[in-house]
């Protein structure tokens, strides 16, 4: 009898975004379903408001609204921003008054899991930033041993030209000689990238 029990083995549920081609009670209906597969945690791959506004009472509106389906999950939630949740200084400031840092790291069974920003406004672009960097690349040297590391963000930085003003060239070399897996948003369909 093979149990599957093992203390090392766990599972950890991904949720994609929720704009673009918004249908009602879909996020919804998938926190009762991911509750009944009983992950660990879940993760997030960013867009989970519409944003794309200034006005402040609407962003707490959206935010009000995906937190109320967010406390409906049994595990915690790991937040990730995307461009519909960080479009201007407004939205970038309300993140930070409610979830804090735009990018961090924690580790659970010796997996590293980095959720990372690749939003930069105000002007748009899909970068991870010089600091962001230099932050990946300590996170990463100070965790040498962990058996995997997971990098969660929303846009596929490497698809833009300039790898090296994206910024994904460094995350790349700071990734080098370790086993990674990245999962990211944005595309709105199943694309594998190696």
């Amino acid at each position: 009898l093979k149990l599957n029990n093992d203390p090392d083995q766990f599972q950890f549920a991904i949720v994609s975004d929720r704009t673009g081609g918004h249908r009602a009670k879909v996020f919804s209906r998938a926190v009762q379903q991911v509750n009944l597969l009983q992950p660990q945690f879940v993760m997030s791959v960013g867009d989970l408001i519409e944003g794309y506004t200034l006005k402040e009472d609407v962003i707490k509106e959206q935010w009000d609204e995906f937190d109320s389906y967010v406390k409906r999950f049994e595990m915690p939630f790991f937040y990730v921003p995307g461009n519909h949740d960080l479009t201007n200084k407004m939205m970038v400031a309300k993140w930070g008054e409610r979830y804090g840092k735009r990018y961090y790291h924690f580790i659970y069974k010796n997996a590293l899991f980095m959720c990372l920003n690749s939003e930069s406004p105000p002007d748009g672009s899909n970068t991870i930033d010089p600091e962001q960097q230099a932050w990946i690349a300590k996170t990463l040297e100070a965790n040498p041993d962990v058996r995997w590391t997971f990098v969660f963000l929303h846009q596929p930085v490497w698809l833009v030209k300039d790898q090296v003003k994206c910024g994904w060239e460094a995350v790349e070399k700071s990734l080098a000689g370790r086993k990674y897996t990245v999962f990211c948003g944005h595309v709105h369909r199943y694309v594998v990238y190696e």
